[in-house]
């Protein structure tokens, strides 16, 4: 297999001591894996699928659809640009559904809210659809749709910007997997019913993702010291939709303190694969690292507050250790099993690889400092 090496030289690759009796997950390879073309900046959202990497550049674009394009790219797994598309507005939420084959981008999540597919094979672009009622169109409608989630054979929607306690956080899509004309939607879950709200502020709902095991982890991206609510957390749905579904808001801190600017969480489900973190800071570009070690139930978290890719205790919140440091302005990712991806580094190729970073530490995997944000 051949890679495409750049090196990364203001991040710190994080790896587990090969002595320690709890030896933590490895950083085994490390590639800038993409940095878009000409007018393609701000890289977010990141979905899998068809054998591909789709990367969602904001380009600048507005998040109220007033101007500006956003360009999906879809990379092979090893970096090669296979096509490009433009969604008019921000496309801010891009998801691979298994159930059809289509990429479902998301635009414009606070305003004026449209849904656009591409079809992978055709390579064409449809769309873009419209919600019903009481969904509000127009210069202060003030609210769209993040992300998407599919589970169950269900079609599953983050809300955004909710301003009242009753206002819906996560709906689910009436017209399921193929929706055709205008798009009709339920709420199952408000801001209040979420144990999202604080006193002073709602939360500002993110990214959605599927886990392994069956629920959904909704993330709140501006919340966490600073802000109006001084929580960073994310929340983990069971059995969405149904009469038996329950919720558990996970507060992420770090030495007892709370982080802020979660963007996503993903549990990888395997226990080793290549992970990809857009950088929607001044890096601008998207980073693809080997891990092993991983346990798959514990869940992967981009933290903007402090500018890294961590491990997060799904039961207390709590840091345990982090993946990637220095990076610019974290934002999505994605996770590619060992199984279903591109091949992994051979060992005799992971010396010359990591030659090639300019920050590499080893660490125990258990706990390390770093810079909170006040």
């Amino acid at each position: 297999m051949t890679f495409r090496i750049t090196p990364i030289a203001p991040i710190v690759f994080c790896m587990a001591a090969a002595a320690s009796a709890q030896a933590g997950p490895t950083v085994s390879a490390a590639t800038t894996f993409a940095t878009g073309g000409p007018g393609e900046s701000q890289p977010d959202s990141i979905t899998t699928g068809d054998g591909s990497i789709w990367v969602e550049y904001g380009n600048g674009a507005d998040s109220t659809g007033k101007s500006g394009n956003s360009t999906i790219v879809r990379y092979s797994m090893t970096g090669t640009v296979q096509d490009t598309y433009t969604i008019p507005g921000l496309a801010d939420g891009l998801k691979f559904n298994p159930k059809t084959g289509m990429i479902w981008a998301l635009q414009n999540n606070d305003g004026n809210a449209e849904l656009s597919f591409i079809n992978p094979t055709t390579n064409t672009v449809s769309g873009p659809l419209k919600y019903a009622l009481p969904y509000a169109y127009g210069p202060n409608s003030g609210r769209g749709y993040d992300d998407v989630a599919f589970l169950n054979g269900k079609v599953f929607l983050s809300y955004t910007n909710p301003v009242n306690p009753t206002d819906p956080v996560l709906q689910i899509l009436n017209n399921g997997n193929n929706p055709q004309g205008t798009l009709k939607t339920t709420t199952i879950l408000t801001a209040q019913q979420s144990g999202l709200t604080s006193s002073s502020d709602e939360p500002d709902i993110d990214s959605l993702k599927s886990t392994p095991n069956g629920r959904l982890v909704l993330t709140t991206e501006g919340d966490g010291p600073g802000t109006g609510d001084p929580v960073g957390e994310f929340t983990l749905i069971s059995h969405p939709g149904t009469a038996s579904q329950t919720v558990t808001n996970v507060h992420v801190t770090i030495a007892g303190q709370n982080v802020q600017g979660i963007d996503d969480v993903i549990f990888p489900g395997a226990k080793s694969g290549w992970l990809y973190v857009a950088e929607t800071g001044a890096a601008d570009k998207v980073d693809a690292v080997f891990l092993s070690g991983l346990d798959p139930n514990t869940p992967i978290v981009s933290i903007g507050g402090l500018d890294e890719v961590a491990l997060v205790n799904a039961t207390n919140g709590d840091v345990e250790s982090a993946l990637l440091t220095g990076l610019s302005s974290p934002h999505g990712l994605a996770f590619v099993p060992a199984s279903s991806a591109r091949s992994a580094p051979e060992p005799a190729t992971w010396p010359m690889l990591l030659l090639g970073l300019g920050g590499l530490a080893v660490v125990a995997a258990s706990r390390r400092k770093s810079t909170l944000m006040t």
